[in-house]
C-alpha cells in the first residue's frame, strides 16, 4: 500500500507542508506521504507514468520557497523538476540532461532557493567521467554545463552519495563514502564496536574511510578541499550513506552503513578545519 521498495535510498521532508517525499526506483515513481504517516499508509500523491519522464529516480529535494520538487534520476542521467504538488502522470517543468551537464550516476541533489543554486552529486567509473559536486543554476534546463564542478584529488572525493544544503549559509554537506562494499559479509561474525585499536570489520576494511565534507555553494570550484570535515574513527563515520541538515537546531545528521547507526553533530563546533591541500 505504501508503494515503497527496498531500493528506496533518498528522502526529503517538506516542513512547510508537513510532507515526506521518497523515490521508488523500481516503480519509476515518486511517492509523497503526509508527515504523520504511520504503518502501511498509502501515499497522498504519486508521480508516475510515461509523461513524467521518470526512469530510476534515486534522490529528491523540495524547494519550499518556489514550490518545486527536484528529482535526480541516474537511469537517464538527468534531473527533473516538477511542481511541488504534482500528481499522477505529470510532465516535468524542466529537465537537465545531456553530455554538457556531466551528469552520470546521480546520487544526491539539493537546492538553495536563496542563492538560486542547484547542487548535484554524481559519480562515474568511466574514463573521463566526473565524480564530485556539480553546481547549476536553480532554473537551468536542457543540455547545460554546470557553473562549477567540485572534484579532484584535493577534494578527497572518490565516491559519494547524498548531499544536503544549508540555505542560510550556502554550505554543501556531502556524504563522501570513498570505500566500496566488499562481499560477502559473514553474518556469523558480528560487527565490532567503535574500538579505535581494531581494524574495521569485514567487508568494509578497505583502508579508506569516508567522511562528511563541507563546501561553499557559491565560492568553491575545481579541485577544492572541503572547508571542514567530520572524519576519524572516534566520530563513528566510516561509510556515510547519507546526510541531512537540521537548520532549527544547527545539527548535521548522518547514517553510517558499517555501524548501522545514526550520528548527529553540532554545526560548526564539531567540524575540524582541514589541513591545506587535503581533507
Amino acid at each position: 500500500m505504501t508503494h515503497l521498495s527496498r531500493t528506496t535510498h533518498g528522502i526529503a521532508y517538506d516542513a512547510a507542508h508537513d510532507e515526506i517525499v521518497a523515490p521508488n526506483p523500481l516503480a519509476a515513481a515518486i511517492v509523497v506521504f503526509r508527515g504523520g504517516a504511520t504503518g502501511e499508509e498509502a501515499p497522498i500523491r504519486t508521480i508516475q507514468g510515461a509523461r513524467s519522464g521518470l526512469s530510476r529516480p534515486e534522490t529528491v529535494a523540495v524547494d519550499e520557497k518556489n514550490d518545486e520538487l527536484f528529482v535526480g534520476d541516474p537511469g537517464d542521467r538527468r534531473v527533473l523538476v516538477y511542481k511541488r504538488d504534482a500528481d499522477g502522470d505529470a510532465k516535468p517543468l524542466r529537465t537537465i540532461q545531456g553530455p554538457k551537464t556531466k551528469l552520470l550516476q546521480v546520487v544526491g541533489i539539493a537546492v538553495d532557493p536563496n542563492r538560486d543554486v542547484l547542487v548535484v552529486s554524481t559519480y562515474s567509473r568511466l574514463p573521463g567521467g566526473v565524480t564530485g559536486l556539480l553546481v547549476f543554476g536553480r532554473t537551468d534546463e536542457g543540455d547545460v554545463a554546470p557553473r562549477r564542478v567540485i572534484a579532484g584529488p584535493r577534494s578527497g572525493i572518490t565516491r559519494l552519495r547524498q548531499i544536503a544544503l544549508d540555505p542560510e549559509t550556502g554550505k554543501i554537506y556531502a556524504a563522501v563514502i570513498n570505500n566500496e562494499y566488499l562481499p560477502p559479509y559473514d553474518i556469523d561474525r558480528p560487527r565490532r564496536g567503535l574500538d579505535p585499536n581494531v581494524d574495521l570489520p569485514s567487508p568494509w576494511n578497505t583502508g579508506t574511510e569516508g567522511f562528511i565534507g563541507v563546501w561553499d555553494d557559491e565560492k568553491d570550484d575545481g579541485d577544492a578541499p572541503p572547508r571542514s570535515i567530520v572524519k576519524g574513527r572516534s566520530t563513528g563515520i566510516v561509510h556515510p550513506a547519507g546526510v541531512t541538515f537540521n537548520a532549527r537546531d544547527g545539527e548535521v545528521i548522518a547514517p553510517d552503513a558499517v555501524w548501522n547507526g545514526l550520528f548527529t553533530f553540532l554545526k560548526p563546533e564539531l567540524f575540524a578545519r582541514t589541513a591545506k591541500g587535503s581533507p
